[in-house]
C-alpha cells in the first residue's frame, strides 16, 4: 500500500505545482498479447513460446501542460504468459496475473482537435496470482513446469520500460484515444541461483497491446 501512497502524493503535489496545467481521469480497455523470451546463455538452448492474448482494464490520469507535454499514470489488472503447443497433443499454458503501474511521460503533437501521442516510461508490475493449465506425460512433467514461477524461488515485484503512440481526439472536455503500446520486463521471471542446463537464465515478458480511452478533464 505504501507504493500507491507515494505515487499518488506525488501527483498531487506535481498538479498543485503548476496552476497552468490540466488534470483528466479516465478509463483504458485494452486486447493484449503477451510472451516470455526464455533463453540459456550457459547451455546454448532457445524455447519456443507462443503468446498468451487477453482483455485487460485500467484506470488513468493525466496531468498536460499547456505545452502539451505531461504526465501519464496507470492502474490496470495485467495478464502476461506464454503458451507451448507440442507435436504429440502435449500443452502448457501459463498465466500470471499483475497488478501493473506505468508512469509515463507523454507529448501531444498537433494543433488541431486530433492529435498525435508518445508516451515513454517505466512500469512496475506486483505479481496478484499465478495460474497454469497443462496435459504433459509424467517423465516430462517435472522439467517444463520448473521453467515457470515459483513462488519459493522467484520474484513478486516486476519492472520495465513501456512506450505507446497513438491517436487523440479533443472531445470538448471529453478525450477519445486509439492506442498501441509495447511493455519489456528488464528483469527474470525466474530466479535463477545455479546454472543448469534446464532452467533458463534470461525469461523476459514482452506484452504489445491495443487499447481505447476515455478520459474526462475534471481541472483546466
Amino acid at each position: 500500500m505504501r507504493y500507491f501512497f507515494w505515487i499518488i502524493s506525488f501527483l498531487f503535489l506535481y498538479n498543485q505545482s503548476y496552476s497552468q496545467n490540466s488534470f483528466s481521469i479516465g478509463f483504458k480497455s485494452g486486447y493484449s498479447s503477451s510472451n516470455i523470451h526464455f533463453y540459456n546463455n550457459f547451455f546454448p538452448s532457445n524455447t519456443n513460446t507462443n503468446p498468451l492474448n487477453s482483455f485487460n482494464y485500467s484506470f488513468v490520469s493525466e496531468i498536460q501542460t499547456q505545452k502539451n507535454v505531461g504526465l501519464r499514470f496507470e492502474i490496470s489488472h495485467q495478464k502476461k504468459g506464454w503458451k507451448q503447443e507440442f507435436l504429440d497433443g502435449q500443452f502448457y499454458h501459463s498465466t500470471i496475473n499483475y497488478l501493473n503501474i506505468p508512469i509515463l511521460m507523454n507529448a501531444y503533437v498537433g494543433k488541431s482537435k486530433t492529435k498525435l501521442l508518445f508516451s515513454i516510461g517505466p512500469f512496475f508490475d506486483f505479481l496478484l496470482n499465478h495460474d497454469n493449465a497443462y496435459s504433459l506425460l509424467d517423465e516430462d512433467a517435472n522439467t517444463i513446469l520448473d521453467v515457470d514461477y515459483n513462488s519459493l524461488r522467484d520474484n513478486e515485484f516486476g519492472y520495465g520500460l513501456m512506450a505507446s503512440a497513438g491517436i487523440s481526439f479533443d472531445l470538448n472536455k471529453n478525450k477519445l484515444q486509439l492506442i498501441s503500446s509495447y511493455q519489456y520486463n528488464l528483469d527474470n521471471l525466474i530466479d535463477v541461483v545455479e546454472r543448469t542446463s534446464e532452467l533458463p537464465d534470461i525469461s523476459n515478458f514482452n506484452t504489445f497491446t491495443l487499447s481505447l480511452v476515455y478520459l474526462l478533464k475534471v481541472k483546466n
